[in-house]
Protein backbone atom coordinates (compact mmCIF):
# COMPACT_ATOMS: atom_id res chain seq x y z
CA UNK A 1 0.00 0.00 0.00
CA UNK A 2 1.25 3.47 -0.36
CA UNK A 3 1.54 3.87 3.48
CA UNK A 4 3.82 1.08 4.10
CA UNK A 5 6.35 2.29 1.79
CA UNK A 6 8.48 5.03 1.51
CA UNK A 7 9.65 8.07 4.14
CA UNK A 8 6.86 8.06 6.91
CA UNK A 9 7.57 12.17 7.72
CA UNK A 10 7.11 14.56 4.71
CA UNK A 11 7.30 18.37 5.06
CA UNK A 12 5.95 20.57 2.61
CA UNK A 13 5.22 24.30 1.92
CA UNK A 14 4.38 25.26 5.76
CA UNK A 15 3.29 21.92 6.65
CA UNK A 16 4.55 18.18 7.72
CA UNK A 17 2.78 15.14 7.29
CA UNK A 18 3.53 12.62 9.13
CA UNK A 19 2.42 9.26 7.56
CA UNK A 20 2.97 6.81 10.60
CA UNK A 21 0.92 9.10 12.68
CA UNK A 22 -1.78 10.17 10.46
CA UNK A 23 -1.14 13.45 11.28
CA UNK A 24 -0.74 17.36 9.53
CA UNK A 25 1.08 19.77 11.59
CA UNK A 26 1.71 23.55 10.48
CA UNK A 27 4.89 24.92 11.18
CA UNK A 28 4.17 26.06 14.56
CA UNK A 29 3.73 22.17 15.24
CA UNK A 30 -0.50 22.58 15.26
CA UNK A 31 -2.53 19.64 14.18
CA UNK A 32 -4.76 20.54 10.97
CA UNK A 33 -7.61 18.30 11.58
CA UNK A 34 -8.11 15.94 8.55
CA UNK A 35 -10.70 12.88 8.36
CA UNK A 36 -9.03 9.30 6.87
CA UNK A 37 -9.98 9.88 3.38
CA UNK A 38 -8.23 13.37 3.46
CA UNK A 39 -5.27 12.14 4.83
CA UNK A 40 -5.29 9.59 2.26
CA UNK A 41 -5.70 11.94 -0.91
CA UNK A 42 -3.18 14.20 0.35
CA UNK A 43 -0.66 11.93 1.53
CA UNK A 44 -1.11 10.09 -2.32
CA UNK A 45 -0.57 13.74 -3.63
CA UNK A 46 2.71 14.55 -1.41
CA UNK A 47 3.97 11.92 -1.91
CA UNK A 48 3.84 11.71 -5.76
CA UNK A 49 4.70 16.05 -5.97
CA UNK A 50 4.77 17.34 -9.16
CA UNK A 51 3.57 14.92 -10.98
CA UNK A 52 -0.55 15.40 -12.38
CA UNK A 53 -2.51 12.30 -11.14
CA UNK A 54 -6.02 11.97 -12.87
CA UNK A 55 -9.49 11.12 -10.43
CA UNK A 56 -8.97 7.66 -11.62
CA UNK A 57 -5.52 6.94 -10.46
CA UNK A 58 -5.82 8.64 -7.53
CA UNK A 59 -9.51 6.65 -6.55
CA UNK A 60 -7.06 3.53 -7.47
CA UNK A 61 -4.23 4.76 -4.76
CA UNK A 62 -6.93 5.18 -2.30
CA UNK A 63 -8.37 1.56 -2.12
CA UNK A 64 -10.16 0.84 0.45
CA UNK A 65 -13.00 3.30 -0.11
CA UNK A 66 -16.13 2.71 -2.02
CA UNK A 67 -15.96 4.99 -5.41
CA UNK A 68 -19.08 5.44 -7.25
CA UNK A 69 -18.65 6.01 -11.02
CA UNK A 70 -18.99 9.86 -11.64
CA UNK A 71 -18.21 10.12 -8.18
CA UNK A 72 -17.08 14.01 -7.44
CA UNK A 73 -16.11 13.08 -4.35
CA UNK A 74 -12.36 13.31 -5.34
CA UNK A 75 -13.51 16.88 -6.56
CA UNK A 76 -14.89 17.50 -2.96
CA UNK A 77 -12.04 15.96 -0.76
CA UNK A 78 -9.47 18.59 -2.81
CA UNK A 79 -12.20 21.60 -2.17
CA UNK A 80 -11.89 20.88 1.71
CA UNK A 81 -8.15 19.99 1.63
CA UNK A 82 -7.68 23.63 0.34
CA UNK A 83 -9.49 25.04 3.04
CA UNK A 84 -7.56 23.64 5.45
CA UNK A 85 -3.94 23.98 3.63
CA UNK A 86 -3.93 27.07 1.25
CA UNK A 87 -3.46 30.41 2.35
CA UNK A 88 -6.39 31.43 0.20
CA UNK A 89 -8.49 28.63 -1.09
CA UNK A 90 -9.80 30.57 -4.00
CA UNK A 91 -6.65 30.54 -5.09
CA UNK A 92 -4.75 27.54 -4.29
CA UNK A 93 -1.17 27.80 -5.32
CA UNK A 94 -0.41 24.05 -3.46
CA UNK A 95 -3.60 21.80 -4.68
CA UNK A 96 -3.96 22.60 -8.18
CA UNK A 97 -6.44 21.59 -10.51
CA UNK A 98 -4.89 20.42 -14.29
CA UNK A 99 -8.25 21.08 -16.57
CA UNK A 100 -9.35 17.81 -17.96
CA UNK A 101 -6.38 15.73 -16.27
CA UNK A 102 -6.44 15.79 -12.60
CA UNK A 103 -4.78 17.42 -9.64
CA UNK A 104 -1.32 17.82 -8.75
CA UNK A 105 0.67 19.23 -5.35
CA UNK A 106 2.71 22.02 -6.43
CA UNK A 107 5.49 22.15 -3.70
CA UNK A 108 8.84 21.10 -3.05
CA UNK A 109 8.57 17.90 -0.53
CA UNK A 110 11.43 17.47 1.94
CA UNK A 111 12.32 14.11 3.23
CA UNK A 112 12.79 14.50 7.04
CA UNK A 113 12.63 10.70 7.93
Amino acid sequence: SVHADGPQRLRFDRWTLDAAKRELRDSTGQLCPLTTAEFGLLEVLVRNSGRVLSRDRLMDLLKGHDWTPLDRSIDNMVSKLRKKIEAEPGEPTLLKTVRGIGYLLAADVEIIG
